[in-house]
């Protein structure tokens, strides 16, 4: 009733205005100013509306936070990641108001189901296919974002208490009704300043409002990729970092660090193509392997620091020909134990046949596993002094602008083995490792380096699953150990109450 009245006085209160409206509008029609007044309207109706449409563009580029993918997920997450990426594209407001929290949380679960089901397509209820503790986790996680979020970007969040937040949403109603009674005493009191400032909030109110849609279409698919983040890290086993110390050790293959480091880097190659002697000219001088791992022939391990990549282990592998597969008879330890591969290939070496058989059991082997990720692949061509004109040796050689017969002998097998091997020429280095004329070993390093980030994705994926294989089993036996003193504890008071009777 109260609300009807207000309506009904402020309608009084603006009827004369819009009488002499009409009264304007006839006495310029009497004046014969008619056409030129609804020009004079056209112009500025015009002129407004192009206004609010560059204020549409202009909002279209506002810089409005987004929800990216991590960098450290697998092909699984990447593959489900762009399916969430198409859903908030498509998602209709209409379909889901922010106002109906049913209907945001039937959003929520199909999110959540579609990851469930990506990780767990065997299963019919996908989505219960996670451990509790993962739950608490993910929870754990959205409450620190909220806090996070409170902290930096609500004034007094700080210092406000629940019963403060209670007592200001029961005086919003209040505070709401009194607004609209000042601005009623503003119109009674000063009619001709308050009308145009009321026109003027109207539009203004107009114009400021077309962007509700976009901003209701970029709240939902922050939701979407929000809860898809999550759900990711939950279902793919991310969600819990390996919290494992792991025993400094000589480094084999079974007890290297699973932390950051050390870059596990396998030298692979065909035979008397020179892997040992990349890894000699790399440590500066000969060493002597730290262990040797059976595996058809031996897997020398070395250990060394260097200032662009910090603790590097590098594995010297025996070579592969047309008659040896050493890594066919247990490819998991032959390509899933390594962050970085650098293959040695020979520029005077005819066929590559060998190396392309390497390269397609090593692509295949983590095309089969989508939870991991491929190590990169960096390509060191030898033996280049050995190229026409066999008796010139005068580096250094400039490959990228060929301008003698000895750079365009280079640059053709640095492109041939590329092409074949299908490589990027830009991973391909050319080198020598004839001893006293050593040659390019930096651009090796300066290689590695540049693989870093590609190398401590793999590498932590890799370190993720053999972390949480040991944990499991570690917290097993100590659940298994608490609950077996908790019991003996139980016996002893037991049979001291027996006792004491």
């Amino acid at each position: 009733m109260r609300k009807a009245l207000l309506s009904i006085s402020a309608f009084l209160l603006v009827l004369p205005w819009l009488a002499l409206v009409a009264v304007g509008i006839y006495w310029l029609w009497q004046s014969v100013y008619l056409t030129e007044a609804v020009a004079g309207f056209c112009v500025v109706y015009a002129l407004a509306w192009l206004m609010i449409r560059g204020l549409r563009k202009r909002q279209g580029l506002l810089a409005l936070p987004v929800v990216k993918p991590d960098d450290a997920w697998s092909p699984a997450a990447t593959e489900i990641w762009d399916k969430l990426d198409k859903m908030a594209e498509q998602i209709d407001p209409k379909e889901y108001p922010l106002t109906n929290s049913l209907r945001i949380l039937e959003l929520a679960k199909r999110v959540t189901v579609e990851v469930a089901r990506h990780y767990s397509p065997k299963h019919e209820r996908a989505e219960l296919d996670v451990p509790l503790r993962n739950i608490l986790y993910i929870a754990e996680q959205v409450c620190r974002d909220m806090r996070q979020m409170l902290d930096e970007k609500v004034p007094f969040s700080h210092l406000l208490t629940v019963g403060n937040g209670l007592d200001l949403w029961r005086w919003k109603d209040r505070l709401a009704s009194g607004h609209i009674a000042y601005r009623v005493g503003k119109l009674l009191l000063s009619p001709i300043a308050s009308i145009p400032r009321e026109l003027g909030q109207f539009f203004a109110g107009k114009a400021s409002a077309y962007p509700k849609g976009m901003i209701e279409r970029w709240l939902l698919q922050t939701l979407i990729k929000k809860i898809g983040y999550y759900a990711i890290a939950m279902y793919s086993g991310q969600a819990i970092p390996p919290q494992i110390d792991f025993a400094e050790s000589e480094p084999t293959l079974e007890s290297m660090e699973m932390t950051k480091r050390p870059l596990r880097i396998l030298v692979a190659g065909q035979l008397k193509t020179g892997k040992s002697s990349l890894i000699n000219a790399l440590f500066g001088e000969l060493r002597a392997p730290t262990d040797v791992l059976p595996l058809t022939g031996a897997l020398a391990v070395y250990r060394l620091q260097h200032e662009g990549t910090g603790d590097v282990i590098i594995v010297d592998s025996p070579g592969y020909g047309d008659q040896e597969r050493w890594f066919e008879e247990n490819p998991e330890q032959a390509f899933g134990e390594f962050d970085l591969i650098v293959l040695v290939c020979s520029a005077t070496q005819a066929g590559h046949g060998a190396d392309a058989e390497f390269l397609s059991a090593m692509r295949t082997w983590f095309d089969e596993r989508l939870e991991r990720r491929q190590p990169p692949i960096l390509l060191i061509v030898s033996h280049i002094d050995q190229l026409r004109p066999l008796r010139e040796w005068q580096p250094p050689y400039d490959v990228s602008h060929p301008q003698n017969a000895k750079e365009q002998s280079i640059r053709e097998a640095l492109g041939y083995i590329s092409e074949t091997l299908t490589i990027p020429l830009e991973d391909c280095l050319p080198v020598c490792l004839k001893e006293r004329s050593v040659y390019n070993i930096e651009a090796v390093w300066t290689g590695i380096a540049d693989k870093l980030p590609e190398s401590l994705r793999a590498q932590y994926l890799r370190c993720l699953i053999a972390a949480k294989d040991k944990e499991k089993w570690g917290m097993l036996r100590k659940q298994l150990a608490n609950a077996g003193r908790i019991a003996v504890d139980r016996v002893k008071k037991i049979k001291k109450g027996k006792d004491e009777r």
